[in-house]
């Protein structure tokens, strides 16, 4: 699978520091710019800055749950229509559709941890556009 997208910038926001890391290196090594936090008061602060493409939201996170930031995030016009996915360790995909369906979150997605590498990349490039020629391959 060929990602290219050098200009894309993503914010990823999980309460797992081991756990941002890695999704650093994967996003990075796939061509996109890459900034996390362990903590939603701090990404709200970080997401306020600066304009991202997309964010990665994990559900459970310190303080202010994944859920909460998102409403927080779409109140500004400047989020309003940016794609969201949520992480999520929940082991019920019947349990996470139904809590994303009744929370009226907004998100485009969430894909449930542990999760393959490619799965995620292609439901980022599903998000952001077709890749252009010449990105870095990952499977």
């Amino acid at each position: 699978m060929l990602v290219e997208n050098s200009k894309k910038r993503i914010f990823v926001a999980d309460d797992s520091k081991d756990f941002l890391s890695i999704m650093q290196s994967i996003l990075e090594f796939a061509g996109f710019l890459v900034e996390t936090s362990e903590d939603a008061e701090e990404a709200l602060d970080q997401i306020q800055k600066l304009q991202y493409d997309l964010l990665v939201l994990g559900v459970v996170m310190p303080r202010v749950d994944g859920i909460r930031l998102l409403h927080m995030v779409r109140n500004s016009k400047q989020y309003a229509a940016v794609p969201v996915i949520f992480i999520t360790g929940a082991s019920n995909k019947k349990v996470m559709e139904t809590h994303l369906r009744e929370t009226d979150t907004k998100a485009e997605g969430y894909i449930r941890k542990p999760f393959k590498n490619k799965a995620f990349l292609e439901m980022l490039t599903a998000l952001l556009g077709k890749p252009k020629e010449g990105g870095a391959q990952y499977n």
